[in-house]
């Protein structure tokens, strides 16, 4: 952005939706690590779709139903519906409740025209734009929290990438379950994903020499 150009030249007209105190982010973690995490680590490089290009701000990745957690982060490649039950068993499900509101960028629908870029351009493996995306918004619309947009993997569901200038103790854990509690819910999400578990034994490690 030029010297002379403000927020307000570069998205005249943002388009927002707002997740109301007290309203529920689904994240999907390893049951080892907390459900609170912006990522990526410290001295890590981005990895995910709207992560910031040089580190400017950090990530809380959510979803506005367990159905999108678990198929953004349990089944987010194509190749991965093929998986081993013990790798989901790792994982668990936590309800996070906001205790403010979060005002966020809509990525989709009548919100693509308004800041200036398609769903192909959000959908590709090509992450460029996107991170490019997210930084501007980051960057000259300081009011917003994050960002709201539709899974790559079943697009009706609805996710959420939440800035770091939102404080951790601005959620709270409403509900926690442990993948390997829930079997029979784990199963209803692979069947509507039409994600299967690899069943066959594990390959031995080989005879020490």
């Amino acid at each position: 952005m030029s010297a002379g150009t403000s927020a307000g030249d570069m998205f005249p007209d943002p388009v927002c939706v707002t997740v109301d105190e007290g309203g529920l982010l689904i994240r999907v973690h390893r049951t080892d690590q907390g459900p609170i995490f912006f990522g990526p680590p410290p001295g890590k490089d981005p990895s995910n779709r709207f992560d910031a290009p040089a580190g400017e701000y950090r990530l809380l990745y959510a979803a506005e139903r367990l159905e999108g957690a678990f198929v953004e982060t349990i089944l987010h490649r194509p190749s991965g519906r093929i998986l081993r039950r013990e790798y989901v068993n790792q994982r668990s499900w936590t309800a996070l409740r906001l205790g403010r509101p979060l005002v966020l960028a809509k990525l989709h629908e009548e919100g693509l025209q308004a800041y200036g870029v398609d769903a192909g351009q959000l959908g590709t493996d090509d992450y460029r734009h996107s991170r490019a995306l997210a930084l501007s918004i980051f960057t000259h619309l300081p009011a917003i929290d994050g960002l709201a947009y539709r899974s790559r993997y079943n697009n009706g569901e609805i996710c959420y990438a939440v800035f770091d200038r939102v404080a951790a103790t601005d959620f709270s854990i409403a509900k926690q379950e442990s993948f390997d509690t829930i079997p029979d819910r784990v199963d209803q999400l692979m069947r509507l994903h039409r994600a299967v578990f690899d069943t066959s034994s594990p390959i031995p490690d080989p005879p020490a020499a």
